[in-house]
């Protein structure tokens, strides 16, 4: 099974197309002035917006890690990656044509989904990562 996984792992533009795509999506979500949010089954759990940033920037750290799977130092590119994304989407928050505001807790989720989708592909995919 690890065999096969790690050979859908090569397809090197798939992934890429995958990593851009959730990218745009998670940019967009997080730049729609707040009111014309979807609503959601995220709705319903406490905590739900940091728990939202902590689990978008995991997912994408894990996405990003597949598209670069191939290239050399994988791990600090997907992490660099996710948070280069994480800060400068909370920093763009401060311009006023976004009606959004910056909030530095969920900086701290974006940077803490990073880490924990780190620490995760290092749990799974230690002996086959190239450093």
């Amino acid at each position: 099974m690890r065999q096969h996984i790690l050979r859908w792992l090569q397809a090197d533009f798939f992934f890429k197309t995958v990593a851009l795509l959730a990218t745009t999506v998670l940019s967009y979500f997080m730049l729609i002035p707040p009111g014309k949010e979807v609503n959601s089954w995220i709705d319903i759990l406490p905590g739900k917006d940091l728990f939202a940033h902590l689990m978008c920037y995991f997912l994408l750290t894990g996405i990003y890690f597949a598209a670069f799977f191939t290239h050399t130092s994988v791990l600090k590119k997907s992490l660099l990656l996710s948070l280069l994304v994480g800060f400068v989407l909370e920093c763009l928050q401060l311009i006023h044509l976004f009606e959004r505001s910056f909030d530095y807790k969920d900086l701290i989720a974006n940077i803490a989904g990073s880490f924990i989708g780190i620490l995760t592909i290092r749990f799974f995919f230690s002996d086959s990562v190239k450093e």
